[in-house]
């Protein structure tokens, strides 16, 4: 794949990361058996215990430790009485039922260190597998509430690093797809070939997985193709700016599918833009963390007003440009120029030459040769991209003759990727 320049213009607790930038060359199978793709603490064993007041202090055969508070090890009692194996849900509310003070009667290790057994003040017995005891307290995967990747952020070299993926075996072969998924965590953005440019192909893909998220613009596909009076310059032959979609709802969608039925002659009309937001945003915290700090402290507003496949519509959101976690590390970007409103918060309205500077440097950065990637996607060819990571544009373009650009899209959220990853994750790899 090239790069066009116009100079002018992401565990279940208990996952282990998965380490993808470092196996890109292994297939999924392999990947699982390289990088152990086993439940945190599946080798662990309890040496020792000790009855604390409050806690239960565990000796790990590694030589680590850890205090349990009795109130949570009653609270995860994984005995039929206390929770259900098949729907996986808790059957009771510790706070009606549970004492806080509530103290461990007795604490066997039994099982060669595999397996506690304690016996409540009532008599009831929870029995712990070890395995399961660590994983759900040891370290901080455990605690990230989701599959962990390891993410590839990318620049302007990118084109010919972009995982690409056959249609066909994404939907006949679970290896491929859960690849497909954990990439599409890890990098943000990848390509899927052999589509064919049959309408609708996308849908396919998305039942494969879940189920296409509706819109303001469709029920689940959408056409992009230039049109009179459009609702969205999307719609139009403008050259569309670097953007994320939706950033006026509330709930923005998580991934972008866009797959091209008939495209443009030559190299650059109507060419796709792309940059990694994130990478983008890790930059300017590096350059000027002033700017970073303006950008993500407060958040702006978007609007959309028009009329689509719903009648009218009017909506508004407020998001961060830059997003952080309680870590402060960046999580994702919101920006939209033709989209953002004229509203600001009180609190920045005596900040705005600094605001405005922030903003502009952000969006000179992005822009740049040094992130922003340029191509040309073809007919029976589909891209797939994080949406809260992943700015999207393209150039501009002229309808001539029978020349025309003519692509689908369609979204889907995070959440429903990240359960059928954790889904084919255990499946494949045999975790239970």
């Amino acid at each position: 794949m090239s790069c066009n320049w116009l100079v002018s213009k992401l565990c279940r607790p208990g996952f282990a990361s998965l380490q993808l930038t470092r196996l890109s060359g292994r297939r999924p199978s392999q990947l699982c058996r390289s990088i152990s793709l086993m439940p945190v603490g599946s080798s662990s064993r309890v040496v020792s215990v000790e009855l604390k007041e409050r806690d239960l202090f565990i000796n790990w055969n590694d030589s680590s430790s850890v205090d349990l508070p009795y109130v949570f090890l009653r609270d995860n009692c994984q005995e039929p009485v206390s929770f259900d194996q098949s729907a996986k849900q808790r059957l009771f509310n510790p706070a009606f039922t549970v004492d806080l003070s509530i103290k461990a009667k007795e604490v066997d290790v039994k099982e060669d260190g595999r397996q506690l057994v304690i016996t409540w003040p009532d008599g009831h017995q929870s029995r712990f597998e070890s395995a399961w005891l660590a994983r759900y307290c040891r370290g901080k995967s455990s605690l990230s509430g989701r599959l962990a990747v390891e993410p590839y952020y990318w620049g302007s070299d990118y084109c010919d690093k972009m995982p690409r993926f056959d249609f066909n075996k994404l939907m006949t072969e679970e290896d491929s797809l859960l690849e497909y998924l954990l990439k599409l965590e890890s990098h943000g953005l990848v390509l899927v070939e052999s589509v064919g440019t049959e309408s609708r192909q996308m849908k396919k893909l998305c039942d494969r997985i879940a189920f296409p998220k509706p819109t303001v613009y469709g029920f689940d596909v959408m056409k992009v193709e230039s049109k009179p009076n459009p609702s969205h310059i999307a719609y139009s032959g403008v050259e569309l700016p670097l953007h994320n979609d939706f950033v006026y709802y509330d709930y923005t969608s998580g991934i972008q599918l866009l797959h091209f039925i008939h495209q443009l002659p030559g190299p650059t009309a109507g060419a796709s833009r792309f940059c990694d937001g994130i990478n983008v945003a890790q930059e300017l915290r590096t350059r000027n963390p002033a700017a970073f700090d303006m950008l993500s402290q407060y958040p702006i507003q978007f609007v959309d007003v028009g009329t689509d496949y719903i009648g009218d519509y009017d909506t508004e959101s407020w998001h961060f440009p830059i997003s952080v976690d309680k870590n402060g590390d960046v999580t994702g970007v919101a920006y939209s120029n033709h989209s953002r409103g004229p509203h600001f918060p009180s609190l920045l309205m005596d900040k705005l030459h600094d605001w405005y500077a922030a903003y502009y440097e952000f969006s000179h950065l992005m822009n740049s040769r040094d992130y922003l990637i340029e191509f040309k996607v073809q007919p029976g060819q589909m891209v797939v991209f994080n949406n809260v990571r992943v700015l999207h544009g393209r150039s501009e373009f002229k309808m001539t003759g029978n020349d025309y650009r003519y692509a689908e899209l369609c979204y889907m959220d995070w959440d429903e990727i990240r359960s059928k990853a954790r889904v084919l994750a255990k499946k494949l790899s045999h975790i239970y």
